[in-house]
């Protein structure tokens, strides 16, 4: 799920695509997945709970991740269900569906007001400490 997560963040959409499992990628393409980033800058994740059922052939993942668009800041909350798959000759989980608990709108962005990011000890990138206290601007709003 933080792969996943770190490649919408990077916009790294062949990724996404690979990590979907086999059912899911026969019914989109990468262009898909792209189509449905654009405008969107993804900042922050959360983990709120991790279930493996199935002797480990299913596993579900319920997250909240927090993006940006148009100047608005959004929480989207999903239980994710991940199955696993061969790849390489090796299992890997592969993302299957998910459920959205909650997408909502959380606040209005200003230009001149200190970045959202700065709100989320999870932000992307967290190395990158020159982040802090920047405003919207010179941060996520570039």
């Amino acid at each position: 799920m933080r792969s996943r997560f770190s490649a919408y963040a990077t916009n790294a959409y062949q990724y996404i695509f690979d990590t979907y499992a086999k059912p899911s990628q026969a019914e989109l393409s990468v262009e898909d997945i792209q189509d449905s980033g654009k405008g969107s800058h993804w900042f922050a994740l959360i983990i709120h709970s991790n279930t493996i059922l199935h002797k480990d052939k299913a596993q579900f993942v319920e997250f909240s991740a927090f993006y940006i668009a148009d100047d608005n800041v959004y929480e989207m909350r999903e239980k994710s269900r991940f199955i696993l798959e061969e790849a390489n000759k090796h299992e890997q989980w592969r993302y299957i569906d998910g459920d959205i608990i909650k997408h909502c709108l959380l606040e209005k962005v200003t230009r001149k007001q200190i970045c959202p990011c700065n709100n989320y000890p999870t932000a992307w990138p967290s190395s990158i400490a020159n982040k802090k206290g920047k405003k919207y601007k010179q941060c996520c709003g570039k």
